[in-house]
């Protein structure tokens, strides 16, 4: 019994089910103009290479008239798919808004506008397909301008209706940028959890264009009937001898009752 019983455990662990694991990142890129995002544009990438988030979530992305943006550049490159989420009408310019990258199949896709409408006042859904399990990821800048506690809760009353019009069912998840304070951001977020609120993480907010020292700024936040935190990291570029924060890195596992 004693030869038996090792081999025995080693196939009943070679038999359970590998953890079923998602990998989000949102962050910002770090770059004003066009002259710092050809200094910086290869490190990011090469960063995000090394990473490998399933999905990448990229806040206050500009876009010209020819449909060009910075998100997507880096989207080619990496081989992800990428979807520009704005407010702003085909015909202006340039538009402002965010951009969803993801290395997984996008089997539907959605925007909705939040009130009252804003520069980043969009957001966007993607459905993705992870093995056998169907994901919604949705992203959203909640973030006004003026930052008011009032146009922040209605921003917020819009995104938490339209993830319960869009999710039918399914594990979802925020990946955004919350100027609310964090007791504001879970109270008005039912159901869902901050990444970086899970016991024993320590890692600090990175810091955010517009940012104040009660914002919540860039997280992942994960329904915690479909969801548990493995781990939250802080996504860092090396600039100059000094680490520039770009966001953070959340991994998820799904949980059985999402199947």
């Amino acid at each position: 019994m004693l030869l038996v019983a090792p081999t025995a455990l080693a196939h009943a662990r070679q038999g359970e089910a590998a953890p079923r694991l998602l990998k989000v990142a949102t962050l910002e890129l770090p770059v004003q103009d066009d002259s710092q995002w050809q200094q910086r544009r290869d490190q990011v990438l090469h960063l995000l290479e090394a990473l490998q988030p399933d999905v990448i979530a990229v806040q206050r992305v500009e876009q010209d008239k020819s449909r060009n943006n910075r998100a997507c550049w880096l989207a080619v490159r990496l081989r992800y798919s990428c979807d520009f989420v704005t407010a702003d009408p085909p015909s202006q310019p340039l538009r402002q808004g965010s951009a969803m990258l993801s290395r997984l199949e996008v089997v539907e896709d959605g925007v909705t506008l939040l009130h009252p409408p804003g520069r980043y006042s969009a957001a966007g859904m993607l459905r993705v397909k992870r093995g056998e399990d169907l994901i919604n990821v949705y992203v959203a800048r909640l973030w006004p301008e003026p930052d008011e506690a009032a146009i922040r809760r209605h921003q917020t009353g819009d995104l938490m209706t339209w993830i319960g019009a869009t999710a039918d069912g399914l594990p979802s998840l925020i990946a955004g940028a919350y100027a609310a304070s964090t007791d504001e951001l879970v109270s008005s977020s039912p159901g869902f959890q901050p990444a970086r609120k899970n016991p024993g993480e320590r890692v600090e907010p990175p810091s955010v264009a517009g940012s104040t020292s009660r914002a919540h700024g860039l997280d992942v936040l994960f329904q915690v009937k479909h969801f548990s935190g493995v781990s939250l990291e802080p996504v860092k570029l090396d600039a100059d001898g000094e680490a520039l924060r770009l966001g953070v890195i959340a991994t998820l596992q799904l949980q059985d009752s999402a199947l």
